[in-house]
């Protein structure tokens, strides 16, 4: 079942929002050598590698900024690093800066639904041989980027770019994060992250390794992270879906919004 944006409040949509803009400061403070500056409502974060998308990219705050301010200030910050980036639109609140990237001759490369979920769900049931757990150190970090490294390489997301935003793990070992493994026959296999910020759980980097997909084991890591968010109070749980994703989500309870994430790519 659909849910619209008239569904929401402007205040709880501009809480969604907000979590999306703190997983991407976060997804920049992650990473070895990064940098991060905020400027008048905008969000720029020029990360280890050149790739353009979640390592290098503008992300406005502030919905008072003119959508050309922003495509000239990120221009004006990656052309003196020599480094293509990607703009990312939260949706809704997003359209103008939408229009004026592909005015500007950006392609969307990433469009992906968001999904919603307002009440906690049924714990998974695990067979014996799997075990999930919350990750408390930074070999936990590690099994997770191995997962996510070899999940979004399968859809053609370089894993050396996995890599390097989950570059220092110990930055991710915070009060507001929360990760979550599957290990299958002892074998880190599955993950979902949990970010929290005021009224809103939202889940990220969720994947399964190839070789372990059709247990349901990235189902089961993202009830726990989702459930995890709700006990914390949170009052909704959010996610961009990939394709392959959108589905499972549904089936957890997660209902499908009529309005989308983007990311338009701007080469150097």
């Amino acid at each position: 079942m659909g849910i619209t944006n008239k569904s929401l409040t402007l205040e709880t949509r501009a809480l969604i929002d907000a979590n999306l803009v703190e997983a991407y400061r976060e997804f920049g403070r992650w990473q070895r050598s990064s940098q991060l500056v905020e400027k008048d409502g905008i969000l720029l974060v020029a990360g280890t590698t050149s790739f353009p998308l979640l390592v290098n990219y503008v992300v406005r705050f502030d919905s008072q900024i003119s959508a050309s301010t922003v495509i000239d200030e990120a221009k004006r910050f990656f052309n003196e690093l020599g480094r293509g980036f990607s703009i990312v639109s939260r949706g809704q609140a997003d359209r103008d800066l939408e229009a004026a990237a592909a005015d500007a001759g950006m392609e969307p490369v990433v469009a992906a639904p968001w999904m919603v979920l307002d009440h906690q769900v049924a714990e998974p049931q695990l067979p014996p041989n799997v075990e999930i757990k919350r990750v408390t150190d930074e070999q936990g970090i590690l099994d997770a980027r191995q997962i996510n490294a070899d999940a979004f390489e399968s859809l053609d997301f370089p894993r050396t770019e996995t890599e390097a935003i989950f570059g220092v793990p110990a930055r991710l070992l915070t009060p507001n994060l929360r990760v979550y493994v599957a290990y299958l026959d002892g074998e880190p296999v599955s993950t979902a992250m949990l970010l929290l910020t005021p009224q809103i759980a939202g889940v990220y980097w969720v994947g399964t390794k190839p070789s372990a997909r059709g247990h349901g084991l990235a189902a089961a890591c993202c009830r726990l992270a989702s459930n995890a968010g709700f006990s914390a109070g949170a009052k909704w749980a959010v996610l961009q879906a990939s394709p392959m994703g959108e589905p499972v989500y549904q089936q957890i309870g997660y209902r499908t919004m009529d309005d989308q994430f983007k990311c338009y790519l701007a080469a150097a």
